[in-house]
C-alpha cells in the first residue's frame, strides 16, 4: 500500500513540473527564472548522436531576445563540438646555497575559433514576461 502512495505521490508531482513549465507566463524572481531554467534544461538530454541544447535570451525587444537565445544555445554546441583546449605547463628548478627551488606553473585555454554550426533545429521555444521585456528560451538539436 505504501508503494502505491509513493508512486501515485511521484507521478502527481512530475505532471506539477510539466504543468509548470506549460502554463509559465511570467518571470517574477531571480528564483522562479532558476527553477523555470532547470525544469526547461532537464526535460531533454543528449545523446551520442544528437545534441541537444537549451539557450535564453533577455532583452526589451522580442526580436532581439529570441536571437540572443539562439546564440547562446548555438555557442554552447560549438563549445562541445568544435573547441581547442591550449595547455601550457611551465616546471623550473632553481639550485641555491640552501636546496633546489621547484616551481610549477599551468595555463589552460579553451578556444572557439571560425566554428560553423549548421544543420541545428529549433526543438521548442518558450517567451515569457519578464519585469519590462521578453525572456526566450530554446532548445536546439544538433546531429552529429
Amino acid at each position: 500500500m505504501r508503494i502505491l502512495l509513493i508512486i501515485f505521490i511521484g507521478l502527481l508531482l512530475s505532471n506539477c513540473t510539466n504543468h509548470y513549465v506549460k502554463n509559465k507566463k511570467t518571470i517574477n524572481s531571480p528564483n522562479d527564472l532558476m527553477k523555470f531554467t532547470n525544469i526547461w534544461c532537464d526535460k531533454n538530454k543528449s545523446t551520442d548522436k544528437v545534441i541537444k541544447m537549451c539557450g535564453q535570451g533577455w532583452s526589451k525587444d522580442l526580436t532581439i531576445s529570441e536571437s540572443k537565445a539562439i546564440m547562446n544555445a548555438k555557442l554552447k554546441i560549438a563549445d562541445i563540438t568544435q573547441h581547442t583546449l591550449l595547455r601550457n605547463e611551465k616546471i623550473t628548478h632553481k639550485e641555491n646555497g640552501k636546496g633546489v627551488l621547484k616551481s610549477y606553473k599551468m595555463t589552460a585555454d579553451n578556444q572557439l575559433t571560425e566554428a560553423t554550426i549548421s544543420g541545428y533545429k529549433i526543438v521548442s521555444k518558450k517567451v515569457m514576461k519578464e519585469k519590462n521585456g521578453w525572456r526566450t528560451m530554446v532548445m536546439l538539436t544538433y546531429n552529429m
